[in-house]
């Protein structure tokens, strides 16, 4: 196959890295297949791919639980930094973004000869400066660690390396209906892998007692009615020169028609005790999803009857790892557990926590959980049958 960085026509097959975190890879791996993209090796926290450029726009349009598409323009073996440098200064950069882009250099993975990432950073950027200023009369590219127009990562294999660029931008989680409303417990990229791996069939009523701003229902809901989650925010590979806005616009227009009508009588319930947090939900709710069966109740669920019809929950408690909150964690995941005996008899639940010592309380055993990381928090998806 040609080089990435060489010019090739939009059908052409492209190798790909799609990122996510560890746990999430066999859920990307079955989202890139229906979404008609070839899965050639699931690794630690990434996917390899095989597709074509409208592929690469289909996956960063409609995967769910990814973090990023990087697509690789230079792969070798880098022993040192002189030779870090020298493959940097290889590749043709100009052919590849616009001299005026203001780029952003990030290192992913571990190598044991190049340890320091700063310094990794400093030989790929003077590797793409150099060769724009032996190209461009002079003329090279800025920094820009925020709001940069292309993101380049280095992705480190051991001795191999990959200079990658990251056709998503800023992160996948990043859908845009979170933006006015500050940041959430649990990204949309994890709420929406829980999902996936709590055994929910994407057509029954499902109940979050412990809904927080409503990233759970809201992925749900884009689930259920197979919405793909980024059709309207920007993205990386616009700024890069074989950018196709037609062909971009077309895989736009095929996921939006590919979404259905959810199953007849879906009910999403979430319940949320604090009045500014339901606040937010509500608000998220009406400028975002107003058509949605969601309802978001302001209650505390140890005195809520969500009524019949429920059968299975999934909700991301406190962990209590503040300073003053670990001796609360305990009664409330006993409180969660007698909850869903007494609602949810038969049924079973999906509860996401880092706090492993309390989980008993609410029936979480290790032996049936998911590993999963939120953030530098260890955590668990702990399947329950109550």
């Amino acid at each position: 196959m040609p080089a990435a960085n060489q010019a090739l026509p939009p059908e052409a097959l492209r190798d790909g890295i799609v990122v996510c975190r560890g746990g999430l890879e066999p859920v990307v791996a079955d989202e890139l297949r229906a979404l008609n993209i070839s899965v050639k090796k699931v690794r630690t926290r990434a996917i390899d791919i095989e597709t074509d450029l409208g592929g690469f726009y289909r996956a960063n349009m409609g995967l769910r639980s990814a973090l990023n598409v990087l697509l690789p323009i230079r792969s070798f073996n880098a022993r040192n930094y002189d030779l870090l440098y020298y493959q940097s200064r290889k590749t043709n950069w100009h052919k590849i973004f616009p001299v005026d882009a203001r780029l952003r250099i990030d290192v992913k993975g571990k190598s044991r000869k190049l340890t320091h990432t700063q310094y990794i950073i400093h030989r790929v950027k003077d590797g793409i400066t150099d060769t724009f200023r032996k190209l461009q009369d002079g003329v090279r590219p800025s920094i820009a660690k925020d709001d940069p127009d292309v993101h380049i990562v280095v992705h480190l294999d051991q001795h191999k390396v990959n200079l990658c660029l990251d056709t998503s931008g800023v992160p996948l989680f990043k859908r845009g209906y979170r933006l006015r409303h500050g940041e959430a417990p649990i990204k949309e990229d994890l709420a929406a892998g829980l999902l996936a791996l709590s055994g929910w069939d994407r057509q029954s009523p499902l109940l979050d007692p412990m809904a927080g701003s409503g990233t759970l229902l809201f992925e749900a809901w884009m689930m259920a009615a197979r919405i793909a989650p980024n059709l309207d925010r920007r993205f990386g590979f616009e700024r890069l020169l074989d950018y196709d806005a037609d062909l971009h616009d077309r895989e736009k227009q095929a996921l939006a028609r590919a979404a259905a009508p959810a199953a007849a009588g879906l009910e999403l319930l979430g319940l949320e005790i604090d009045p500014p947090t339901h606040a937010t939900a509500l608000r998220i709710l009406e400028d975002h999803f107003p058509d949605a069966p969601i309802r978001i109740a302001q209650a505390d669920f140890r005195q809520y009857d969500p009524g019949p019809g429920f059968q299975i929950a999934v909700c991301n408690p406190p962990y209590g790892i503040r300073i003053g909150e670990a001796e609360d964690i305990a009664p409330l995941y006993r409180d969660l557990g007698t909850f869903l005996k007494r609602h949810l008899p038969g049924g079973r639940a999906g509860i996401y926590t880092a706090n492993h010592e309390a989980a008993p309380e609410f029936g979480g055993r290790k032996d049936d959980s998911v590993p999963l990381l939120n953030g530098s928090l260890e955590g668990r998806l702990y399947r329950v049958q109550p």
